[in-house]
Protein backbone atom coordinates (compact mmCIF):
# COMPACT_ATOMS: atom_id res chain seq x y z
CA UNK A 1 0.00 0.00 0.00
CA UNK A 2 1.13 3.61 -0.45
CA UNK A 3 0.59 6.53 1.28
CA UNK A 4 0.16 10.56 0.52
CA UNK A 5 1.50 12.82 3.79
CA UNK A 6 -0.23 15.69 4.42
CA UNK A 7 0.77 18.02 7.08
CA UNK A 8 3.81 15.68 7.66
CA UNK A 9 6.15 17.66 10.67
CA UNK A 10 9.13 15.55 10.59
CA UNK A 11 7.41 12.40 9.53
CA UNK A 12 5.87 10.63 12.74
CA UNK A 13 2.90 9.34 11.20
CA UNK A 14 5.19 7.68 7.83
CA UNK A 15 7.62 6.22 10.96
CA UNK A 16 4.22 4.55 12.07
CA UNK A 17 2.87 2.92 9.14
CA UNK A 18 6.20 2.19 7.47
CA UNK A 19 6.59 -1.07 9.68
CA UNK A 20 2.67 -2.00 8.79
CA UNK A 21 3.56 -2.24 5.20
CA UNK A 22 2.75 1.25 4.08
CA UNK A 23 5.17 2.89 1.72
CA UNK A 24 5.01 6.98 2.06
CA UNK A 25 5.47 8.28 -1.30
CA UNK A 26 4.18 12.02 -1.62
CA UNK A 27 4.76 14.30 1.46
CA UNK A 28 3.78 17.74 2.29
CA UNK A 29 4.85 20.48 5.12
CA UNK A 30 5.29 24.06 5.08
CA UNK A 31 8.17 24.00 8.04
CA UNK A 32 12.11 24.59 7.15
CA UNK A 33 12.85 23.21 9.96
CA UNK A 34 10.62 19.87 10.21
CA UNK A 35 11.50 19.36 6.88
CA UNK A 36 15.13 18.73 7.36
CA UNK A 37 14.04 16.62 10.06
CA UNK A 38 11.90 14.84 7.61
CA UNK A 39 14.94 14.40 5.06
CA UNK A 40 17.28 13.82 7.97
CA UNK A 41 15.56 10.70 8.79
CA UNK A 42 13.89 9.93 4.68
CA UNK A 43 15.17 11.10 2.07
CA UNK A 44 14.82 14.56 -0.06
CA UNK A 45 12.85 12.35 -2.48
CA UNK A 46 9.18 12.52 -1.32
CA UNK A 47 8.86 15.81 0.61
CA UNK A 48 7.32 18.42 -1.17
CA UNK A 49 7.90 21.62 0.75
CA UNK A 50 5.52 24.93 0.45
CA UNK A 51 1.73 25.50 1.62
CA UNK A 52 -0.85 23.02 1.40
CA UNK A 53 -2.81 25.87 -0.11
CA UNK A 54 -1.03 26.00 -2.94
CA UNK A 55 -1.70 22.71 -4.07
CA UNK A 56 -3.59 20.71 -6.39
CA UNK A 57 -5.37 17.70 -6.62
CA UNK A 58 -3.24 16.88 -9.71
CA UNK A 59 -0.03 17.00 -7.49
CA UNK A 60 -0.90 14.15 -5.53
CA UNK A 61 -0.12 10.54 -6.73
CA UNK A 62 -2.47 7.86 -6.79
CA UNK A 63 -2.43 6.10 -3.66
CA UNK A 64 -4.52 4.25 -1.13
CA UNK A 65 -4.28 6.23 2.37
CA UNK A 66 -3.86 10.25 2.89
CA UNK A 67 -3.07 11.26 5.81
CA UNK A 68 -3.62 14.48 7.64
CA UNK A 69 -2.13 15.72 10.66
CA UNK A 70 -3.76 18.79 10.62
CA UNK A 71 -2.91 22.06 13.13
CA UNK A 72 -4.33 21.45 16.26
CA UNK A 73 -3.53 25.07 17.70
CA UNK A 74 -7.11 26.54 16.88
CA UNK A 75 -8.47 23.60 18.99
CA UNK A 76 -6.59 22.72 21.61
CA UNK A 77 -7.24 23.90 25.07
CA UNK A 78 -3.85 25.50 24.95
CA UNK A 79 -5.05 28.11 22.32
CA UNK A 80 -8.14 30.21 21.64
CA UNK A 81 -10.56 27.75 20.34
CA UNK A 82 -11.35 29.35 17.58
CA UNK A 83 -11.40 26.13 15.81
CA UNK A 84 -12.09 25.62 12.30
CA UNK A 85 -12.29 29.28 11.85
CA UNK A 86 -9.26 29.50 12.92
CA UNK A 87 -6.13 29.99 10.18
CA UNK A 88 -4.06 27.35 11.26
CA UNK A 89 -7.02 24.46 11.90
CA UNK A 90 -8.83 25.88 8.97
CA UNK A 91 -6.31 24.02 6.51
CA UNK A 92 -8.11 20.91 7.19
CA UNK A 93 -10.59 22.74 4.40
CA UNK A 94 -7.64 22.42 2.33
CA UNK A 95 -6.90 18.52 2.73
CA UNK A 96 -10.18 17.99 1.39
CA UNK A 97 -10.55 20.30 -1.39
CA UNK A 98 -7.65 18.02 -2.41
CA UNK A 99 -8.81 15.37 -1.85
CA UNK A 100 -12.08 16.15 -4.07
CA UNK A 101 -9.67 17.64 -6.68
CA UNK A 102 -7.86 14.17 -6.79
CA UNK A 103 -8.62 11.97 -10.10
CA UNK A 104 -8.45 8.74 -8.19
CA UNK A 105 -9.07 9.70 -4.23
CA UNK A 106 -7.33 6.75 -1.91
CA UNK A 107 -9.34 4.60 -0.54
CA UNK A 108 -8.90 5.90 2.97
CA UNK A 109 -8.70 9.08 4.64
CA UNK A 110 -6.55 9.27 8.23
CA UNK A 111 -7.20 12.23 10.06
CA UNK A 112 -5.85 13.27 13.41
CA UNK A 113 -5.67 15.68 15.95
CA UNK A 114 -6.60 16.68 19.79
CA UNK A 115 -9.76 15.74 21.13
CA UNK A 116 -10.81 19.14 21.20
CA UNK A 117 -11.73 18.64 17.01
CA UNK A 118 -14.49 16.74 18.47
CA UNK A 119 -16.12 19.50 21.19
CA UNK A 120 -14.93 22.82 18.88
CA UNK A 121 -17.88 24.88 18.57
CA UNK A 122 -20.46 22.64 20.01
CA UNK A 123 -19.16 19.65 17.74
CA UNK A 124 -20.37 21.21 14.71
CA UNK A 125 -16.85 21.67 13.53
CA UNK A 126 -16.37 18.08 13.66
CA UNK A 127 -19.99 17.38 11.82
CA UNK A 128 -19.20 19.68 9.07
CA UNK A 129 -16.08 17.73 8.21
CA UNK A 130 -18.06 14.68 8.62
CA UNK A 131 -20.29 16.36 5.76
CA UNK A 132 -17.88 17.40 3.43
CA UNK A 133 -16.04 13.81 3.44
CA UNK A 134 -19.58 11.84 2.56
CA UNK A 135 -20.32 14.11 0.13
CA UNK A 136 -16.53 13.29 -1.51
CA UNK A 137 -17.79 9.54 -1.47
CA UNK A 138 -16.29 8.19 2.12
CA UNK A 139 -17.64 6.57 5.25
CA UNK A 140 -16.60 8.46 8.19
CA UNK A 141 -16.12 7.23 11.54
CA UNK A 142 -13.65 8.09 14.34
CA UNK A 143 -12.05 6.23 17.89
CA UNK A 144 -10.20 8.04 20.60
CA UNK A 145 -6.70 6.80 21.21
CA UNK A 146 -4.38 7.76 24.26
CA UNK A 147 -0.65 6.99 23.48
CA UNK A 148 -0.13 5.33 26.99
CA UNK A 149 -1.80 2.34 25.36
CA UNK A 150 2.20 2.07 23.87
CA UNK A 151 4.30 4.69 25.52
CA UNK A 152 4.35 5.94 29.12
CA UNK A 153 2.40 9.35 28.27
CA UNK A 154 -0.77 10.08 28.72
CA UNK A 155 -1.63 11.56 25.04
CA UNK A 156 -5.52 11.11 23.87
CA UNK A 157 -5.88 11.64 20.49
CA UNK A 158 -9.05 11.65 17.73
CA UNK A 159 -8.73 9.85 14.48
CA UNK A 160 -10.96 10.21 11.86
CA UNK A 161 -11.03 7.43 9.64
CA UNK A 162 -12.83 7.38 6.33
CA UNK A 163 -13.20 4.68 3.86
CA UNK A 164 -14.83 4.46 -0.01
CA UNK A 165 -15.93 0.88 1.19
CA UNK A 166 -19.10 1.48 3.53
CA UNK A 167 -18.86 -1.97 4.63
CA UNK A 168 -15.66 -1.36 6.67
CA UNK A 169 -15.64 -1.56 10.57
CA UNK A 170 -13.63 0.17 12.78
CA UNK A 171 -11.79 -1.54 15.85
CA UNK A 172 -11.93 -0.84 19.28
CA UNK A 173 -9.07 1.18 20.81
CA UNK A 174 -6.72 -0.60 23.19
CA UNK A 175 -6.62 0.80 26.09
CA UNK A 176 -3.70 2.75 28.66
CA UNK A 177 -0.71 0.08 29.00
CA UNK A 178 -0.86 -0.37 33.21
CA UNK A 179 2.92 -1.41 33.27
CA UNK A 180 4.00 1.59 31.15
CA UNK A 181 6.20 4.30 33.50
CA UNK A 182 8.22 7.28 32.83
CA UNK A 183 10.97 5.33 34.86
CA UNK A 184 11.45 3.30 31.54
CA UNK A 185 12.29 6.14 29.14
CA UNK A 186 14.52 8.30 31.27
CA UNK A 187 17.98 8.85 30.63
CA UNK A 188 20.48 8.33 33.38
CA UNK A 189 22.87 10.98 32.57
CA UNK A 190 20.38 13.99 32.57
CA UNK A 191 21.16 17.74 33.37
CA UNK A 192 19.47 17.65 37.17
CA UNK A 193 19.20 21.17 38.70
CA UNK A 194 21.41 22.87 41.20
CA UNK A 195 20.26 23.38 45.06
CA UNK A 196 18.92 27.01 44.00
CA UNK A 197 16.85 25.98 40.83
CA UNK A 198 15.51 23.08 43.02
CA UNK A 199 14.72 25.18 45.96
CA UNK A 200 12.58 27.32 43.53
CA UNK A 201 10.32 24.10 42.10
CA UNK A 202 10.27 23.14 45.98
CA UNK A 203 8.62 26.96 47.42
CA UNK A 204 5.94 27.00 44.27
CA UNK A 205 4.68 23.86 44.99
CA UNK A 206 1.12 23.88 46.73
CA UNK A 207 0.05 22.09 49.56
CA UNK A 208 -1.31 19.28 47.83
CA UNK A 209 1.67 19.40 45.67
CA UNK A 210 4.12 19.75 48.31
CA UNK A 211 2.52 16.76 50.38
CA UNK A 212 2.22 14.40 46.73
CA UNK A 213 6.50 15.25 46.29
CA UNK A 214 7.14 14.80 50.05
CA UNK A 215 5.09 11.13 49.45
CA UNK A 216 7.19 10.66 46.45
CA UNK A 217 10.60 10.98 48.37
CA UNK A 218 9.45 8.11 50.98
CA UNK A 219 9.09 5.14 48.34
CA UNK A 220 12.19 3.20 48.93
CA UNK A 221 13.30 3.35 45.84
CA UNK A 222 13.43 6.06 42.50
CA UNK A 223 10.68 6.67 40.36
CA UNK A 224 10.08 9.53 38.05
CA UNK A 225 7.41 11.76 37.45
CA UNK A 226 6.31 14.76 35.28
CA UNK A 227 6.07 17.83 36.03
CA UNK A 228 4.61 21.03 33.89
CA UNK A 229 4.74 24.80 34.80
CA UNK A 230 1.28 26.74 35.22
CA UNK A 231 0.00 30.05 35.81
CA UNK A 232 -2.23 30.18 38.93
CA UNK A 233 -3.47 33.53 40.34
CA UNK A 234 -1.19 35.00 38.66
CA UNK A 235 1.80 33.24 39.55
CA UNK A 236 4.36 30.67 37.90
CA UNK A 237 4.01 27.36 40.19
CA UNK A 238 4.84 23.96 39.31
CA UNK A 239 2.10 20.88 39.01
CA UNK A 240 3.62 17.13 39.68
CA UNK A 241 1.88 14.34 37.95
CA UNK A 242 0.05 12.29 40.30
CA UNK A 243 0.79 9.10 38.37
CA UNK A 244 4.02 7.58 36.64
CA UNK A 245 3.12 9.20 32.64
CA UNK A 246 4.52 12.05 31.20
CA UNK A 247 1.46 14.62 30.26
CA UNK A 248 1.33 15.17 26.79
CA UNK A 249 4.00 16.56 24.94
CA UNK A 250 3.96 19.58 23.71
CA UNK A 251 5.44 22.09 21.32
CA UNK A 252 8.44 23.94 23.51
CA UNK A 253 7.32 27.48 22.57
CA UNK A 254 7.68 28.78 26.29
CA UNK A 255 8.50 27.70 29.61
CA UNK A 256 5.42 26.42 30.57
CA UNK A 257 4.90 24.18 27.48
CA UNK A 258 7.83 22.60 27.90
CA UNK A 259 7.90 19.46 30.77
CA UNK A 260 10.06 18.33 33.88
CA UNK A 261 11.03 15.10 35.28
CA UNK A 262 10.81 14.39 38.86
CA UNK A 263 12.95 11.73 40.66
CA UNK A 264 12.42 10.89 44.26
CA UNK A 265 12.91 8.53 46.63
CA UNK A 266 15.12 7.24 49.21
CA UNK A 267 14.58 10.60 51.17
CA UNK A 268 15.74 12.30 47.76
CA UNK A 269 14.20 14.73 45.20
CA UNK A 270 16.12 15.67 42.05
CA UNK A 271 14.47 17.60 39.25
CA UNK A 272 15.43 19.14 35.18
CA UNK A 273 14.14 19.35 32.30
CA UNK A 274 13.05 16.56 29.90
CA UNK A 275 15.80 15.31 27.40
CA UNK A 276 15.02 15.44 23.49
CA UNK A 277 16.26 11.58 23.98
CA UNK A 278 13.07 11.24 26.30
CA UNK A 279 10.60 13.15 23.77
CA UNK A 280 11.53 10.98 21.36
CA UNK A 281 10.69 7.94 23.30
CA UNK A 282 7.84 9.10 24.56
CA UNK A 283 6.56 9.62 20.72
CA UNK A 284 7.54 6.22 20.11
CA UNK A 285 10.25 7.57 17.83
CA UNK A 286 13.82 6.38 19.80
CA UNK A 287 15.22 5.01 16.62
CA UNK A 288 14.28 8.79 14.74
CA UNK A 289 17.72 11.13 14.00
CA UNK A 290 17.75 14.73 14.23
CA UNK A 291 21.25 16.11 14.63
CA UNK A 292 19.65 18.53 11.47
CA UNK A 293 18.52 20.92 13.74
CA UNK A 294 19.40 21.83 17.76
CA UNK A 295 17.71 20.04 20.83
CA UNK A 296 15.06 22.04 21.39
CA UNK A 297 14.03 22.20 17.71
CA UNK A 298 13.82 18.43 18.07
CA UNK A 299 11.73 18.91 21.16
CA UNK A 300 9.13 21.34 19.29
CA UNK A 301 8.46 18.86 16.13
CA UNK A 302 8.50 15.71 18.63
CA UNK A 303 5.93 17.80 20.74
CA UNK A 304 3.72 18.91 17.29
Amino acid sequence: MQAAEFFAGMGLMRAGMEPCGIETVWANDVDQTKARLYRENWGTGELKVGDVRDIRGRDVPQVDIATASFPCVDLSLAGYRAGLRGERSGLVWEFCRIIGEMRKPPNVLLIENVRGFLSANGGKDFAQVSERLRCLGYSVGHVCVDAAAFVPQQRLRVFMVCFRDLSTMLPEPPKPNADLCLTQVVIDDGDWWGARKLAGFLSSLSEIQADRVDAYQRQPGDRHYGAYRRTRKGAAVWEVRKDELAGTLRTTQGGSSRQAVVRAGRGNVAVRWMDVREYAALQGAAGMRYDSVSPRQAMYAFGD
